[in-house]
């Protein structure tokens, strides 16, 4: 029972919770997991599926919800608010993808009732979602079922009292077995086609009802006592811009419903065992770290998008925290496990940001800068989507002002970083010839108009927000200036490499409009970028930051909440930070610092960060590991793996962590396994947390798949086929790896 996950408590409040962490999702169709049979807000996501938003640009749109079902029995509404409730339980299994409910209840009238169902979101069939449930009562009568598509949805706002409907029915239609739904978003840019049908072995009496709410049918039995009844419920949801939609829509929901559940079960079951050879993570000796690193790596992956329209969110398909927007989450937390584990996955969602690169430049130039400044907060069209000011109250007199879009800049630096990443996992020429290269000398060119010389200083990047976001408005601040220095520094390299290769890459020089001259002027402002100094030792995390007021914090605490009112009033005066900041650089760029320096940054900024951002511990989990705080590394690494299941931030209800899912995985890798990409080679240096007796998993470097176990004593390393061999160093012993070799190194 490893990868199933039992709940057990029956509440609104906790349906809300387990709306998330029951998602059910394929990269298209996202279905919150509150159970069919009760009302809720939540309808259906679309991933790229966005409108047009007050305060917000464009948000992800909360499309029909299809799931809900209504049931009668007797002419009672079923309900388990308002009946007795003698059984509640739900199962999600994140090895086959489902979603099981069991329900009993008492009706006011005397009569038992069981009902048993089985939820999926196919996987293949990017378009399809099917619900098989079962029925039982101890008593005979009339049962009644409302399998509706429910288009009177609307988006939570700034404040629970406002909604913002983004989408209306075009098109509410049936036939003899099947209900349709036309929807389009409000902006007029995407059309939904949505069918259903409720199919029973059993005579049923069918008719169908329309309204403002939508269109549903409505299926009448009669029933024995004691006895099971069957029915599936099928669903297709298409966003196709095509003129035949619903021809099309209703021409899959034949075919879904021709094939029956059994064989849409057997190929969604295939698919997820395919996903878990690649994906799974086995630790021996810690079935609780285990349960929790996959569980992480489940949501992250059935949130990975079909198409390079849209990229990874910050809160995937379960939400709508951030409004479905896509932030550096994406590249620095998630990509690295996509690019390890499904490196063509992580190739579409980086060219998400190449199909956005004309409107990064757009950006750019708005803001008075050269190149491509990619926003801080994006949606399906790549414009800044950050809002600047936010009501609290109806009447919009008081509001937060938002700096970040304005001066979060790091984050077109961190998109560079990862293309290089990306780049040296993969040696992928195509992808870097075509599209990476141009990222990255767009995003140089930006930094190039974005430093400004002081005389004393040398390059310096005023006016900015770092990772840490508590301090606004800061000058100089130690993870931009670096992560910017890093950005200029691959445009310096990759021109060298691309005059070097020519062809394609050389194409891509010239198109792009790269001269030598500007080339130097990178390598100049990167060899003269200022960076704030150290003292003691210690980085100063931006001009002025050692003049604040110090106060430190407990280690093992999450948040702000911990803090004295008046700390929490002037926090921004104060040297506390909200994440991981010169610590994530120090992570980062890692070869750029000895252990030393790290260690008497990380001694000092830890007590100094309250991890108010879930970003934050993953990073700090990872230095700790590689310092030998072992138990710390460990305490934050179970903490990340279980940050929704036990809703540690309060906010598990506005969708998953997807950044720290993928900060959990890269805790395992770069962490406790201490893998590195260095030159042309792979360097692995464990530093296992003392109860894990082995850890195995799998991943991708250059085309070859390797498997590795690590266990206290020894690494051992498995590969595929392959041409070349790969340069290994294991604890510091070079180990050529060759193709269809398993080695052993003892620790």
């Amino acid at each position: 029972m490893k990868f199933n996950f039992q709940f057990k408590e029956y509440s609104p409040k906790t349906e809300e919770v387990y709306g998330t962490i029951l998602t059910l999702g394929n990269g298209h169709i996202g279905i919150r997991g509150e159970i069919e049979l009760e009302p809720t807000v939540y309808g259906t996501t679309v991933a790229g599926i966005y409108d047009y938003a007050p305060y917000f640009y464009r948000e992800i749109v909360n499309a029909p919800r299809v799931i809900g079902l209504g049931m009668m029995f007797n002419g009672e509404p079923l309900n388990l608010s308002t009946h007795k409730l003698l059984k509640y339980e739900r199962e999600l299994d994140i090895e086959d993808g489902t979603l099981k409910t069991w329900i009993e209840l008492e009706t006011n009238k005397g009569a038992r009732v069981s009902y048993e169902s089985l939820r999926i979101v196919h996987g293949k069939r990017k378009n399809v979602v099917v619900l098989k449930f079962k029925f039982k009562a101890d008593k005979k009568g009339l049962l009644t079922l409302i399998n509706p598509i429910d288009v009177d949805v609307a988006n939570p706002s700034y404040r629970p009292e406002i909604l913002v409907k983004h989408c209306y029915a075009e098109e509410l239609d049936f036939g003899e077995d099947f209900i349709y739904a036309g929807v389009k978003t409000i902006d007029g840019k995407y059309t939904l086609g949505i069918a259903s049908s409720l199919i029973t072995d059993k005579e049923a009496n069918r008719s169908v009802v329309k309204s403002v709410k939508g269109i549903a049918e409505v299926l009448s039995i009669e029933v024995e006592a004691d006895r099971v009844y069957e029915f599936v419920k099928y669903i297709v949801i298409s966003s196709e811009r095509d003129s035949a939609l619903k021809d099309e829509t209703l021409k899959e929901l034949g075919e879904v419903k021709e094939l029956g559940f059994e064989k849409l079960f057997a190929e969604h079951r295939e698919y997820w065992s395919e996903i878990w050879k690649k994906a799974k993570v086995e630790i021996e000796g810690d079935e609780e770290a285990e349960k929790g690193l996959n569980f992480s790596l489940f949501h992250l992956i059935q949130s990975l998008p079909r198409d390079s329209n849209i990229s990874l969110t910050a809160r995937g398909i379960h939400g709508f925290g951030y409004r479905g927007h896509v932030f550096w989450d994406t590249e620095i937390y998630a990509l690295p496990f996509f690019i390890a584990v499904f490196p063509e996955d992580a190739k579409r969602m980086l060219m998400y940001r190449y199909r956005n690169l004309e409107a990064a430049k757009e950006n750019a130039k708005l803001n008075g800068y050269k190149g491509a400044q990619f926003p801080w907060e994006s949606a399906d069209d790549g414009y800044e989507a950050t809002p600047p000011l936010v009501p609290l109250d109806m009447a919009g007199r008081e509001v937060v002002r938002i700096y970040t879009g304005e001066e979060e800049h790091h984050i077109t630096a961190d998109i560079a970083y990862t293309v290089d990443l990306y780049y040296k996992f993969t040696n992928d020429e195509d992808f870097m010839a075509k599209y990476g290269l141009e990222i990255i000398f767009e995003t140089a060119r930006f930094w190039a108009s974005r430093v400004e010389f002081d005389e004393k200083k040398g390059y310096v990047i005023k006016k900015v927000i770092g990772p840490d976001e508590y301090h606004e408005h800061v000058d100089n601040s130690f993870f931009t200036n670096l992560m910017a220095r890093h950005n200029l520094l691959l445009g310096v390299t990759y021109y060298k490499e691309a005059l070097n290769k020519g062809g394609q890459w050389k194409k891509t020089v010239e198109r792009a409009k790269v001269e030598e001259e500007e080339v130097w002027k990178w390598r100049e402002i990167a060899e003269k970028i200022y960076l704030p100094p150290q003292v003691n030792g210690v980085f100063e995390e931006f001009d002025g930051y050692f003049d604040l007021e110090d106060y430190t914090v407990d280690p093992h605490g999450i948040g702000e909440a911990r803090l004295p009112e008046e700390i929490r009033k002037k926090i921004g005066k104060t040297r506390l930070i909200k994440q991981a900041d010169v610590i994530a650089a120090q992570y980062l760029l890692k070869d750029q610092f000895d252990i030393d320096t790290i260690k008497k940054n990380f001694d000092y900024y830890i007590v100094r960060t309250t991890h108010a951002s879930s970003l934050s511990m993953p990073a700090y989990s990872i230095v700790a590991s590689w310092l030998g705080y072992g138990d710390l590394a460990y305490e934050y690494f179970m903490k990340c793996a279980y940050i929704d299941l036990k809703n540690l931030y309060g906010n598990t209800h506005d969708g998953f962590h997807l950044a720290t899912a993928g900060g959990v995985w890269q805790t395992l890798f770069r962490g406790f396994c201490g893998i590195d990409i260095t030159g042309d080679g792979i360097s692995i240096n464990p530093h296992l947390p003392s109860k894990w007796k082995a850890v195995k998993f799998g991943f991708s470097f250059r085309g070859r798949w390797l498997e590795i176990r690590v266990t206290p004593k020894e690494v051992i390393v498995k590969s595929d086929e392959g041409k070349e061999v790969i340069k290994l160093s294991i604890a510091g012993r070079e180990v050529p790896l060759r193709p269809n070799e398993k080695i052993v190194v003892p620790l």
